[in-house]
């Protein structure tokens, strides 16, 4: 387990997976790259544990194929896959100290003693439990538990690493930590990373890139920043962080954009490269809140609209206020709280702004 790109490619082409005539997977395509942190995101019954575990080799699927190197391995049984895997529950024998926990691949291998003597303390080093390979399970905390599970699977160097919501029984500090473990690990060790979650801060804080999974297909991929800036969709805007959704209609087109009008309110927005929507069509703009400021007056933002504060709650290093418009209705505002000065109160009169490249484009489903 050295540092350098030792993971595999992986593509998954065509895939599908009928239970009836519920589609759990509808023609799913995805490319893995070698060495690559890979998330695979969705609410529950977007299909991307089945996805995961069709991977594994666990769920066969109805159609499709799925190839590591360019071969195809659809036909082999998870044990000839050769792929590690780590899960919710740690899946630890009790029975077995934490050394025979990670020696256990090994042993199944039929590796010499003495390699399997330098693999499991080699692969111990690495999560930071070498001083307790004679300990049992329940002798240890969830997250050495988990850790001792990443050993596990990485012990007979996996051509790829499946992890399927694996910190999502641990408490929020103890989770945060071991984000950050699994990412020095990923880096360190160079495996090709494919992990399932729910967790949308998870996935942004971790992943070289993200496929977002909706009723059994992937509805955008990319880098955590694209999706989170330049969402493809209203669900993915919805889904990955908050958003407000401004509609209406487009009034005229700009320079570099266009003006969408609603209940008399015209607002200006950016399209960059993208092209623009005809006159008198419908559209729908994704704006996040942290991209909206509290405007004093003689601010000159590209966009300015005024209400009043209906709600807000303090975290920190954060105001999150709830603005009513008489144009939008509720919008949503995220604020730093250094900047704020005065707390906000409930019934107070504000103007919001924002650029005209806060927002972006998004469909309508």
């Amino acid at each position: 387990m050295t540092a350098g790109r030792i993971g595999h490619d992986l593509n998954v082409a065509g895939l599908s997976k009928f239970y009836g005539e519920f589609a759990a997977l509808d023609d799913v395509s995805l490319a893995v790259r070698r060495g690559e942190f890979l998330t695979l995101l969705g609410p529950s019954g977007s299909g991307k544990t089945t996805l995961l575990m069709s991977i594994a080799g666990f769920v066969q699927p109805d159609r499709g194929d799925i190839l590591l190197d360019q071969q195809s391995i659809a036909h082999l049984p998870p044990e000839q896959r050769n792929f590690g895997m780590v899960f919710q529950g740690y899946a630890l024998f009790p029975h077995m100290t934490v050394f025979d926990n990670v020696a256990f691949p090994l042993r199944v291998r039929k590796r010499p003693t003495a390699e399997i003597q330098d693999k499991v303390n080699a692969a111990l080093d690495l999560v930071q439990l070498a001083s307790r390979a004679d300990r049992y399970p329940r002798q240890l905390s969830g997250g050495q538990q988990q850790r001792v599970a990443l050993a596990r699977a990485m012990v007979f160097t996996p051509h790829l690493l499946l992890l399927d919501e694996p910190l999502s029984a641990l408490d929020k500090n103890l989770r945060g930590e071991l984000q950050d473990e699994l990412k020095r690990l990923h880096k360190r060790v160079g495996l090709t990373f494919i992990y399932v979650t729910h967790d949308q801060d998870e996935a942004l804080s971790m992943s070289d890139r993200i496929a977002v999974m909706r009723d059994g297909k992937i509805v955008q991929h990319g880098a955590p920043s694209e999706l989170y800036d330049r969402p493809a969709t209203r669900f993915v805007a919805d889904f990955l962080g908050r958003s407000n959704f401004l509609r209406g209609t487009v009034d005229a087109h700009v320079d570099g954009g266009f003006v969408l009008s609603h209940q008399g309110a015209k607002v200006s927005q950016a399209i960059g490269d993208g092209e623009r929507p005809p006159l008198g069509k419908q559209v729908v703009v994704a704006l996040r809140p942290e991209k909206i400021a509290i405007t004093a007056d003689g601010g000159r933002p590209d966009n300015l609209l005024r209400g009043v504060i209906a709600e807000w709650s303090y975290f920190g290093a954060q105001f999150r206020l709830v603005v009513d418009t008489l144009e939008f209705g509720a919008v949503a505002v995220v604020v730093p709280a250094w900047k704020h000065g005065e707390p906000p109160a409930a019934g107070q009169p504000v103007a919001i702004g924002w650029d005209a490249g806060a927002g972006t484009l998004v469909a309508d489903n």
